[in-house]
């Protein structure tokens, strides 16, 4: 059997750890809501939440780093995730690459979670792990994401701002901007 090598992480409001049987359902409804997924290119059914789901515990389980779920510590709740992944889009000049990103619950938007936990990941990427480099890359729509990046200290590369080959044409969260550290 392999060895579970998963990495837990904390923020004074916010535990980064694996992810449990019980996050799959408030997983599912984050991903079914269209406000929660209003700079995706649509949301998630059930059946993919599920795989992403089982995807992101498994690739956590056997790697030191990931997108871990977010726990709120003061009330145990699920919140979403914050984490670092490898990214690989075909094409792109900056790929492959180390990217970090977050996706949080509604509920959870505009306390600075997101920017409070994605501080101890940099961190943890860039000094625990040795990534010399890590990217943060969304929908130029997305300004929260944006003030993440900003917050957290990545500067924009407007260079390497892409449209997104994976979304159709004509949809309004194609042209991606692109941060890094």
């Amino acid at each position: 059997m392999e060895a579970n090598l998963a990495v837990s992480l904390e923020s004074e409001r916010v535990l980064l750890r694996e992810w449990l049987p019980r996050d799959l359902e408030p997983w599912i409804s984050l991903n079914l809501d269209p406000e929660n997924l209003r700079h995706f290119p649509r949301i998630y059914s059930e059946e993919e939440s599920r795989g992403s789901f089982t995807r992101s515990r498994d690739r956590l389980n056997a790697n030191p780093f990931g997108f871990w779920a977010a726990e709120e510590k003061s009330s145990g709740e699920f919140m979403g995730f914050v984490g670092i992944s490898q990214q690989d889009i075909s094409g792109l000049a900056f790929m492959p690459c180390h990217e970090i990103g977050w996706r949080l619950d509604k509920k959870y938007w505009g306390h600075g979670y997101a920017t409070e936990a994605a501080m101890v990941v940099l961190a943890y990427g860039l000094q625990d792990l040795g990534i010399g480099q890590i990217f943060s890359f969304t929908a130029k729509t997305n300004t929260p994401s944006i003030n993440v990046m900003r917050k957290i200290g990545l500067r924009e590369r407007p260079e390497l701002a892409f449209e997104h080959p994976k979304i159709e044409a004509g949809n309004p969260v194609k042209s991606h901007v692109v941060y890094s550290t």
